[in-house]
């Protein structure tokens, strides 16, 4: 199967159900959402940690799933944002939370390379979450979204944290 298909040449691609621009914005979310992905995957290349990568790939299942809703606005697929998936990223936070310093002061974002790229990442999420907010979607993907940020602000923290990288208060 040939990778091209000539169908978006003039600015149109598919949603399950119909033909949109390409500046559509589920197709925009499905865009940022897409960019997460592969900065999920250059985060996971530096992280040794196998819990972490076990979490992390459950992050990027679940931003396919968003995507993949998003491009079904009459649902005829059926899915959903399981409920459980945020609660999931809040006791992952809780676990990381306790090793860490209580937050007194804002942090640089810098650190290891891996919580640096985890910070990418973060910052990717937060500007899908800003997009989503304007757009019809269900509650349940909103809260996963917004709670990733959290989860991912909090994991740039533990992995500095476990490579003895102390944090940079901003003055």
């Amino acid at each position: 199967m040939k990778i091209y298909t000539k169908k978006g040449d003039l600015g149109e691609t598919d949603l399950i159900s119909e033909r949109v621009l390409k500046s559509n914005q589920a197709i925009h979310l499905v865009g940022e959402l897409d960019e997460a992905s592969a900065r999920l995957a250059l985060a996971k290349h530096y992280i040794q940690d196998e819990e972490i990568l076990r979490d992390l790939e459950k992050v990027d299942h679940y931003l396919f799933l968003i995507s993949s809703i998003l491009v079904d606005p009459l649902g005829k697929l059926g899915l959903f944002v399981d409920p459980d998936a945020t609660i999931e990223l809040e006791e992952a936070i809780d676990v990381m939370d306790i090793k860490l310093a209580p937050l007194k002061r804002f942090i640089t974002y810098d650190g290891s390379v891996e919580a640096i790229q985890i910070s990418l990442l973060r910052t990717q999420v937060r500007k899908i979450e800003r997009l989503l907010v304007g757009f019809s979607t269900d509650e349940a993907i909103l809260k996963y979204i917004n709670r990733l940020s959290d989860y991912l602000f909090t994991l740039m923290r533990y992995l500095n944290y476990k490579a003895n990288i102390s944090e940079t208060f901003r003055k």
